[in-house]
């Protein structure tokens, strides 16, 4: 008798612990502090995110890589670089992120290709770029929904701009700027 007793007092202290730093109002307080700065960190200056699908093939492996995504030129209203991997809200769904080359910035005129027919003969078309959007474009141009499809899509809904591969350790490194099959004709002011 004398052994449990000892036992549920240890129990209760144990459990009193672990517990504590919810009823001290001082811990609480800090717990929500470093929520509160987290949580900010990630929406304004950097995001880790997964990028999934063949739409940025070669740049990106289809089946994953976590990218470091720098947030703080969205935030402040910079306009991306031409070729520049930018993560943007999808303009056919906008619960859904994509990852995309942003190949033309507003009042650039920019020759794209495109495919045409059963065969997917690759041809191209010139597309003038209206001001305050952007072209996205993914690196892969037989499997990508982007701007071909949607067309230019404002610059408000650019989220950041792709930074760092971080995942998997063999790619690990910075994100290329490039512009891939995408020829520039005139650039924008």
């Amino acid at each position: 008798m004398r052994r449990s007793r000892a036992r549920q007092r240890q129990r209760e202290c144990v459990f009193a612990r672990t517990t504590d730093w919810c009823t001290n109002e001082r811990a609480r307080t800090q717990m929500a502090r470093v929520v509160i700065w987290m949580t900010a960190i990630k929406t304004h200056v950097v995001d880790l995110t997964l990028c999934v699908g063949p739409s940025m093939m070669p740049t990106f492996n289809p089946s994953g890589d976590v990218v470091l995504v720098e947030r703080l030129s969205a935030v402040k209203g910079r306009t991306p670089r031409r070729g520049d991997v930018v993560l943007a809200t999808s303009p056919t769904n906008p619960t859904q992120l994509v990852f995309k080359r942003a190949v033309g910035l507003g009042g650039d005129v920019i020759d794209v290709p495109y495919s045409y027919g059963r065969n997917f003969k690759l041809r191209t078309r010139r597309v003038s770029v209206p001001p305050g959007s952007v072209w996205l474009q993914g690196d892969n141009p037989l499997n990508s929904t982007d701007s071909r499809d949607y067309g230019p899509v404002p610059e408000d809904m650019i989220l950041g701009r792709a930074w760092v591969r971080v995942w998997p350790p063999r790619a690990f490194g910075t994100v290329e700027n490039s512009m891939g099959v995408v020829e520039l004709v005139r650039a924008g002011a």
